[in-house]
């Protein structure tokens, strides 16, 4: 029996469409949600392709869950993409980028979402310079394209859509509310709608506008679907839809620098404006017993008779080992990267190689004795600064307080020129993470704080490399000393962009069952043309019951087309007894 047959894609791990008969009391097309039986009970799929063909023995789609398509046909050929570059099921990565189904008996009014114009259009901007958000603001007031505007969290995405009287698409607002944003975008009544990921892929009438905020946040690639850096998935949205992307941030990715270094982003270099002085105290030998070098008490006292505050940023204590003699960071000889320290096992390990070896009685550089895992907590440095300044009002919550302590996400609600200064307490805490984005890290954040403080401020660094290259760029303002400095080390090494990176994980609440699946995948792995597999790592953090092992996979840009058919027995099972596998390509972090 020949009749209409519809392709449909679910949330789930298979990388496959399942083929329905379309009864014709349903009307359906492509990029439209329907009711269809799978494994015994209704599941809501999307329809990606439409058909004539035999249709006996197949089931019916029941029904559709909106009158008329909610993705395009660009939009379709993004989510495909997309999961193919993330190693992940097309109806996984396409129901995971929807709005919420209506609610029984809504009325609404609908309309399919609108086609874009493919073009070969201007390449997407990179905006760094200090007033880039107050020239984004200008920019959508004056021009009447409709756009999307995309923030790396739920909070930045409701300050900018109070900012722009803008439309809200993301996870922090009902979602009654969210699915009006989405169809009212459709139908060019809101004409800016802000979101998170979540938004990706709002449909817009062209010629439409596309913003990324805060480009370089690690945010924008979160755990779960879509399994993709938000970057990535604009460019390519960009590129079929023919839309204006701009990307905003004061210190952008490698990546996104690397490709305006290769005109694949058109980068304007801001003029230098008002920058702080930046100080650095070398810390080797120093900072066992105090939190504040004589630099950093010395702008404390200044500045609190002048009645400007202080900000005082805390890094994350390390996992890694430092000489405090002269400085040296403990790092895998291979990959680079810090060596991560475990005290229970009194190891040093590589996350990326997994190479292993015991703790070293003393430094390989000079011999020296003092080697230190250990950094100062907030609590610990706000009651530290308390004795040193008994007159002194010092928090971690009261913005007001003369001297303010808190982590690097304080700088984000500083405003400008709000503080006289900002003191680092101890950098290396963020150079010693065992990862190859340590420095790019350092640097951002550093840079973010300059931002912050203004012409007028100071930036004081306790540190034990002075002379460290994302120090000194921050120091001289000199963006481009950076990138060269870290591009450099990136090729030398074979970190993104240079070749991609895919980590295989595995977690098992029995012992055992994930090393033996990890090793399984690996040896899968083996001899792949131009892909090296390194060797399976155990992460067992004291909070997580299950035992976690993982891979690292460094490859050229199609690595995902040469893991595909190896680990796809792997990922569609995902299950083997208790122990399931899990795959991310392009990871932001390998700490």
């Amino acid at each position: 029996m020949n009749g209409p047959i519809a392709e449909v894609v679910f949330d789930i791990p298979l990388h496959r469409a399942f083929a329905y008969l379309v009864p014709p009391a349903v009307s359906v097309a492509r990029g439209q949600r329907v009711r269809a039986p799978l494994q015994g009970r209704a599941r809501v799929g999307m329809v990606v392709d439409l058909r004539e063909g035999d249709a006996t023995g197949l089931l019916a789609i029941q029904s559709v869950s909106e009158p008329v398509p909610i993705f395009s046909r660009a939009a379709l050929e993004l989510t495909r993409w997309v999961a193919d570059e993330s190693l992940s099921s097309w109806g996984s990565t396409a129901l995971a980028l929807l709005p919420p189904l209506p609610a029984r008996g809504a009325a609404e009014t609908l309309a399919p979402p609108p086609e874009g114009r493919p073009a070969a259009g201007a390449p997407p901007e990179l905006w760094m310079a200090a007033r880039r958000a107050d020239r984004l603001v200008d920019l959508l007031a004056r021009e009447p394209s409709p756009a999307l505007v995309i923030a790396p969290d739920i909070e930045s995405a409701a300050r900018w859509a109070r900012r722009l009287d803008a439309a809200r698409l993301d996870s922090g607002i009902p979602g009654v509310e969210r699915r009006a944003a989405w169809f009212a975008a459709s139908r060019g009544r809101a004409r800016i709608v802000v979101g998170t990921r979540s938004a990706l892929l709002t449909p817009l009438p062209p010629p439409a506008m596309l913003v990324l905020l805060d480009e370089h946040d690690t945010a924008h690639k979160p755990p779960g679907a879509p399994r993709l850096h938000t970057r990535d998935v604009l460019l390519r949205r960009a590129a079929l839809e023919g839309s204006r992307l701009l990307l905003l941030s004061a210190t952008p990715s490698v990546e996104s620098w690397w490709r305006a270094e290769d005109r694949q982003i058109r980068a304007s270099q801001p003029e230098p404006g008002p920058w702080p002085e930046v100080l650095t105290a070398d810390t080797r030998g120093v900072l066992r017993n105090h939190p504040l070098t004589l630099p950093l008490t010395r702008a404390i006292e200044e500045l609190s008779r002048r009645g400007r505050q202080v900000a005082l940023v805390i890094t994350r204590g390390a996992a890694a080992l430092a000489c405090d003699e002269c400085g040296s960071v403990l790092r895998c000889p291979e990959c680079g990267v810090a060596l991560a320290l475990s005290r229970a096992e009194r190891t040093l390990s590589c996350r990326v190689c997994a190479r292993g070896e015991p703790l070293p009685e003393g430094c390989p550089c000079c011999g020296g004795h003092r080697l230190s895992p250990l950094g100062w907590g907030a609590e610990r440095v706000e009651a530290a600064v308390r004795r040193r300044f008994p007159r002194l009002s010092v928090s971690r919550s009261d913005p007001g307080a003369n001297v303010v302590v808190g982590t690097a996400a304080l700088l984000g609600r500083l405003g400008p020129g709000s503080v006289g200064c900002v003191g680092f307490v101890d950098v290396d805490g963020l150079l010693r993470v065992p990862d190859f984005r340590a420095g790019e890290r350092a640097f951002e954040i550093l840079w973010t704080a300059a931002e912050r403080v203004g012409g007028a401020g100071r930036i004081i660094v306790q540190t034990r490399h002075p002379q460290h290259y994302a120090i000194r760029a921050v120091r001289e303002q000199d963006r481009a000393a950076f990138y060269k400095n870290e591009m450099r080390f990136r090729a030398e090494l074979g970190y993104p962009p240079f070749r991609r990176l895919c980590v295989v994980s595995t977690r098992d609440v029995r012992p055992g069952g994930g090393q033996a699946l990890i090793g399984e995948c690996a040896e899968r792995l083996r001899g792949l043309p131009d892909v090296t597999v390194y060797g399976a790592v155990r992460q067992s953090p004291a909070a997580v019951a299950r035992a976690r092992w993982r891979a690292v996979i460094k490859g050229p840009p199609d690595l995902p087309r040469l893991l595909d058919a190896p680990l796809r027995p792997f990922l569609e099972r995902r299950r083997r007894g208790s122990a399931v596998v899990e795959v991310e390509m392009d990871p932001v972090s390998l700490s």
